[in-house]
């Protein structure tokens, strides 16, 4: 059974034909740079508790019309799959209400969802007649929760198959496979560099840290020109970027370069911003990145025979190519 907060109990235990009720299906679409997205499918926008908390009401938008296949509730490990069509047309932009500039369908095109998190509920809502009615909800419960797979993408359609989390579970591997490349998260335990201090598996300063930059004249939602010239220029290549001011505050991009041959250095990252930067004015976070390669581990970070022998280089460099005999 699915849990339920005592309103919704006392809900559908008082519903019958005369009563005026209504479902709602509410969308909460969690992105993995951080950016949350709250819509609804009913006439107008709800306010209303999330399931099984006490957190203020939280406020579902309307967006692009939506619909759904149909949710199967069984007991038992099997893994279910969530189809919704967003039905978005040139004027739906994701984000609209705090000063987004993305068509879904541009979104979609270019991987803000890629790996996204959905979470569908069920929105119990009573109907007081009136002039215009209003329309109140009682309590919520999760319908469906799962990631984003993957996502067909049409002039006024977009087909989003969103699996169930137990399917994570049919792609597990091994911690340590050999292979050349490290396979340690940077900056993790097993990894031991600290990525804000700048301070290798020792404590040793690298002088590679987190840097706070104010972005330049020239930059918007696809780069940010800086002042800041990495050295070595590779060290940020595959880093992090925080926002901490304007509407990009909180959320994180993936750098893809820092291309300190033009003037001032251009940030490029794998993803836009969905929210405008506002030259001079907004500031980000830039925390370094590794490529997983030996001469990275032992040039740049110094971090690869901290420990003696053992090193916390997680690859094997000097493995012996696979070979096949006939």
């Amino acid at each position: 059974m699915k849990p339920a907060t005592t309103q919704v109990q006392n809900f559908l235990n008082g519903w019958n034909s005369s009563t005026g009720a209504a479902l709602a299906d509410l969308y909460i679409f969690s992105l993995v740079t951080g950016e949350i997205f709250y819509f609804t499918d009913f006439q107008t926008p709800l306010a209303a508790p999330l399931p099984n908390t006490n957190s203020p009401l939280v406020r579902f938008s309307i967006g692009p019309r939506f619909e759904r296949t149909k949710v199967k509730v069984q007991i038992g490990p099997q893994i279910d799959e969530l189809e919704v069509a967003i039905i978005a047309g040139q004027n739906d932009i994701l984000g609209m209400n705090a000063g987004g500039t993305l068509t879904w369908q541009k979104a979609s095109h270019l991987g803000i969802f890629d790996g996204a998190y959905v979470e569908l509920l069920r929105g119990f809502v009573t109907i007081t007649p009136g002039i215009p009615a209003t329309f109140s909800v009682v309590g919520t419960i999760t319908w469906f929760y799962g990631r984003v797979g993957d996502i067909e993408i049409g002039r006024t359609r977009i087909i989003m198959r969103v699996k169930c989390l137990l399917d994570l579970l049919t792609n597990q591997m091994p911690q340590r496979l050999f292979q050349s490349a490290c396979n340690h998260i940077f900056g993790g335990s097993m990894c031991g560099y600290n990525r804000v201090l700048g301070l290798n598996a020792l404590g040793v300063s690298t002088g590679i840290g987190q840097v706070t930059i104010t972005c330049q004249a020239g930059s918007d939602q696809n780069s940010l020109t800086t002042t800041f010239v990495p050295n070595p220029s590779t060290s940020y290549d595959n880093g992090t970027m925080v926002g901490l001011t304007g509407l990009n505050a909180g959320f994180t991009r993936t750098i893809g370069k820092i291309d300190s041959s033009m003037s001032p250095s251009t940030i490029f990252y794998l993803k836009p911003w969905i929210f405008p930067v506002v030259a001079g004015t907004d500031q980000f976070n830039l925390l370094p990145g590794c490529d997983h390669t030996l001469v990275t581990c032992v040039n740049t970070f110094q971090n690869q025979a901290v420990d003696g022998s053992t090193g916390r280089y997680g690859g094997f460099p000097y493995i012996p190519p696979p070979e096949t005999a006939v």
